[in-house]
C-alpha cells in the first residue's frame, strides 16, 4: 500500500507542472488594456489592426501614449499601451436639425424612394482609395479654409482635438456642419489641351464645426485616416453614399474621355496602376463601370479600327473627373490616352 501512495504522489507531482505548462493563454476582453512590446518593422497601424481589428484607429493608440513625439518614429522595446476597445471614440453623429412641423397629407398614397446605403467594406474601400491615391478637385472646393492652429501643441493632430480653422470672412463655416480635411498637392493640367483641370488632394478625415466667430472657427476632429497637421484644408464633407457599386448593366454606351495622370507621378502605367480620367458621373459614369483604352491610330487607315490595349474599372467617380484602375493593359498607358465604353 506504501509503494502505491507513492507512486501516485509521484504521478502528481509529474503532472502539475505538465498542467501549469499547457494552462491555455488568458484571452483578454474588449475592457482591459494591453501592453505591446515593439518588434523591428512595427508600426502604429499595424499594432491597431492586430489589437483593435482597425488600422485606422491608429491616432487614439498614439494619443494615450503621450511619450511618443512622432508616431512614425517608435522603437524595438519600447511599451505600447493599448487602449482597450470599450476605450475608442466611435464616429461624431451628425446633429440632428431641429423638426420641422410634418407636411399635410397628400391625396394620393406616394412611395418615397429607398435612401442608398453603402456596404461597410465598399466604404473602407473608398476611404483607402481617396486617402492613399486622392481625387481631383477645384480652387472653389478647397477655399474654405484651413487649419492653422490647434489648443493642444502636438506635431500631428489627432481625434478629439480641438482645432481653430481659419476661413474667409465673408463665408465662415457653418455652425453644426461636418467638414472634409484634405490635403492638396499639385495642379493637374490636361495632357491634351494644357487645360487646368484642378489640383490633386487626398482626404486625411472629418471635422464638426462648434464655433464661428468671423474669419475663424472652432472645430472638433472626428475620425482620421492619414496624419493631419496644420495648413491642412477643409471643404465641405464628402458622401461615400454617391460612390455605390453599380447593380447589374454595362457602362453606358457612347462614354469617351482621356487619361489625364497618375497620382504618384508615372508617366507609363500598366495593370493594377491607378489613374485619372476627365470625365466622371456628368458624363453618366459609376463606381465599377468598365472603359477600354484604345491605342493611337497613326499610321492607321482612317476607317481601321481602333486598338483596344487594355481596360480600366471605374472607383471613385466626381462630376468631371474620376479615379480609375487598369485591370488589363496588353502595353503601357500614358497621359492622353484615349478611353471609351466598351461595344456592346
Amino acid at each position: 500500500m506504501r509503494s502505491l501512495s507513492l507512486a501516485a504522489v509521484a504521478a502528481i507531482c509529474t503532472l502539475v507542472p505538465a498542467l501549469i505548462l499547457f494552462q491555455p493563454a488568458h484571452v483578454l476582453s474588449d475592457t482591459e488594456e494591453r501592453v505591446h512590446v515593439v518588434q523591428k518593422g512595427d508600426t502604429l497601424w499595424d499594432i491597431s489592426s492586430y489589437y483593435l481589428y482597425d488600422p485606422f484607429v491608429w491616432p487614439q493608440v498614439w494619443n494615450v501614449n503621450r511619450d511618443i513625439e512622432n508616431p512614425h518614429l517608435i522603437y524595438p522595446g519600447q511599451r505600447i499601451l493599448i487602449p482597450s476597445a470599450a476605450m475608442i471614440i466611435p464616429p461624431r453623429p451628425v446633429e440632428a436639425k431641429p423638426a420641422l412641423p410634418p407636411p399635410p397629407k397628400p391625396v394620393a398614397k406616394v412611395e418615397e424612394p429607398k435612401p442608398v446605403t453603402v456596404p461597410e467594406a465598399i466604404t473602407h474601400e473608398l476611404i483607402e482609395a481617396l486617402a492613399t491615391h486622392g481625387f481631383i478637385v477645384d480652387k472653389n472646393e478647397i477655399g474654405l479654409g484651413t487649419i492653422s492652429s490647434m489648443e493642444e501643441d502636438r506635431m500631428l493632430i489627432s481625434t478629439g482635438q480641438k482645432v481653430y480653422v481659419t476661413t474667409p470672412e465673408e463665408a465662415p463655416l457653418e455652425v453644426g456642419e461636418r467638414y472634409s480635411i484634405v490635403r492638396v498637392f499639385d495642379e493637374v493640367r490636361h495632357p491634351r489641351t494644357d487645360e487646368k483641370v484642378g489640383y490633386l488632394a487626398r482626404i486625411l478625415g472629418d471635422l464638426s464645426v462648434v464655433a464661428a466667430n468671423g474669419d475663424l472657427s472652432t472645430a472638433m476632429v472626428g475620425e482620421v485616416y492619414r496624419e493631419v497637421q496644420l495648413g491642412d484644408n477643409v471643404m465641405k464633407h464628402i458622401q461615400y453614399v454617391t460612390w455605390h457599386r453599380k447593380r447589374g448593366g454595362g457602362t453606358e454606351p457612347g462614354i469617351e474621355g482621356y487619361v489625364l495622370v497618375n497620382p504618384d507621378g508615372k508617366r507609363l502605367m500598366g495593370r493594377g496602376d491607378v489613374l485619372f480620367l476627365d470625365i466622371g458621373t456628368d458624363q453618366g459614369l459609376r463606381t465599377g463601370d468598365v472603359l477600354n483604352i484604345l491605342a493611337e491610330m497613326t499610321g492607321k487607315p482612317a476607317k481601321a479600327p481602333p486598338e483596344v490595349i487594355g481596360q480600366i474599372e471605374i472607383v471613385i467617380p466626381r462630376e468631371k473627373t474620376s479615379l480609375a484602375k487598369v485591370t488589363e493593359s496588353s502595353r503601357e498607358i500614358g497621359p492622353g490616352a484615349r478611353t471609351v465604353s466598351p461595344t456592346p
